[in-house]
């Protein structure tokens, strides 16, 4: 009788002693065919089958380019189960097909590490596709304090107008590590107000040095949307201070923000200081607002956004063609989201 029992417990060690069990349904997750630049999100889930606590004995492990949210929980008792959500960034894996292992360490005694993947192809982006991280590095908040009435008369394009008695409560609706451009008629506020925002918490807060009066004297009319009354001439001696930068650093780095989505979903949502245009109107746009070349160190990058790519994408390969730099967010604002939350997202008021 002694010796039936051994001879079972060899053979059937599992069943005989129990333990934990992990089982994860599909551990392999194929996302097919994606562009680079674009994020994939999957949730596996884990289960314990066993008849023992499941306990995860140290954090999951990923291979380069895949994250994992944190564990819900530590142990798993006998029949529940978890989900764990993990993510591709595939920027950077253009032309490859991927597989990208995530390792589960548990008390498994069959199975201590499950290794989990997600595999797919990904297609090399054209030059005006890109990836939500390349807006993110490029941009920043450019604020005209003047009133709004000054605004409607002219402003930088890309502006948002918060006049400076508004300043203090309104600017706390934006993260104080964004980059901040302040800009007034001649720049003697804006520094005043630069300096008051450093004083805040937001360091990267600048003004414009000289104000619209040395933007005109220097460059023109550049990139100045004008009101009904038409162009005029800014009137004022260009000041500065200490917070005060060349407008030659923003010149280097212009960005617009088109947004080809209907003007209910631009209402709802959209980058703050973007410009909503149909796409149709684009062509015409681009004859009353740029000029055909840019003077020495000025840069303009538009990139072009709507909820997926699948308008915006089509209207920068055209902007592309007329010769000016421009991009589309690759899954459009859906990855931005994604990727950063509402960074730098507002609702029209």
């Amino acid at each position: 009788m002694r010796f039936i029992a051994l001879a079972f417990l060899l053979i059937f060690p599992t069943v005989a002693l129990g333990g934990p069990k992990i089982v994860v349904d599909n551990p392999v997750y194929d996302f097919g065919e994606i562009k680079e630049g674009v994020i994939v999100e999957h949730a596996f889930v884990i289960k314990n089958e066993g008849d023992a606590p499941l306990v995860f004995t140290r954090k999951p492990h990923t291979s380069c380019g895949c994250t994992v949210a944190a564990l819900s929980k530590e142990v798993l008792q006998p029949g529940e189960s978890l989900k764990l959500v993990a993510t591709f960034d595939s920027s950077g894996f253009g032309g490859r097909h991927v597989r990208k292992e995530i390792r589960v360490y548990t008390n498994d005694p069959q199975n201590p590490v499950t290794v989990l993947a997600i595999v797919g192809y990904v297609r090399p982006a054209e030059p005006h596709e890109r990836s939500a991280w390349y807006l993110k590095y490029n941009l920043y908040l450019l604020v005209d304090l003047r009133s709004p009435e000054e605004f409607a008369n002219a402003h930088l394009l890309g502006a948002i107008n918060i006049p400076s008695s508004e300043l203090v409560e309104e600017i706390k609706k934006f993260p104080n590590q964004v980059l901040i451009y302040l800009y007034d008629d001649s720049g003697g506020t804006s520094s005043q107000a630069a300096s008051m925002l450093v004083q805040m918490g937001y360091r990267f807060a600048r003004a414009l040095n000289g104000g619209l009066v040395a933007w005109q004297r220097n460059y023109g009319n550049l990139f100045i949307e004008f009101g009904e009354e038409g162009p005029f001439t800014f009137q004022g001696e260009p000041r500065g201070g200490s917070y005060s930068i060349d407008p030659q650093q923003l010149l280097s780095r212009y960005v617009l923000i088109i947004d080809v989505r209907p003007p209910d979903a631009f209402v709802a949502e959209h980058f703050v200081g973007a410009i909503n245009l149909d796409p149709g109107e684009i062509p015409e746009w681009i004859v009353d607002h740029l000029p055909r070349s840019f003077p020495q160190g000025v840069r303009l990058t538009i990139w072009c956004v709507d909820d997926d790519g699948s308008r915006s994408c089509p209207v920068a390969k055209y902007i592309r063609s007329q010769g000016y730099e421009a991009a589309c967010i690759l899954g459009g604002l859906a990855q931005w989201k994604n990727r950063y939350g509402p960074f730098l997202l507002i609702s029209a008021e």
